[in-house]
């Protein structure tokens, strides 16, 4: 299943999201913790179908965990 990672900034009304999907979901996370740094308001992760599959919390979880400091 594919995974898209998607994402807001503040003071802006689009949706951004990667030009690529990712087959594993550890590989969308990855990704997603990549978009931190950009700041954004809100940031998630959808499956195919567009039903969100990791939410903020879980994906700064992820970066967390996965730190290497």
């Amino acid at each position: 299943m594919p995974y898209f990672v998607k994402w807001t900034l503040a003071g802006q009304d689009e949706v951004f999201d990667q030009p690529v999907s990712y087959a594993k979901l550890s590989d969308a996370l990855d990704c997603a913790c990549t978009v931190l740094s950009r700041h954004p308001t809100d940031i998630w992760i959808e499956d195919d179908t567009g039903s969100p599959i990791a939410l903020d919390f879980r994906i700064r979880q992820h970066c967390t965990s996965n730190s290497p400091f």
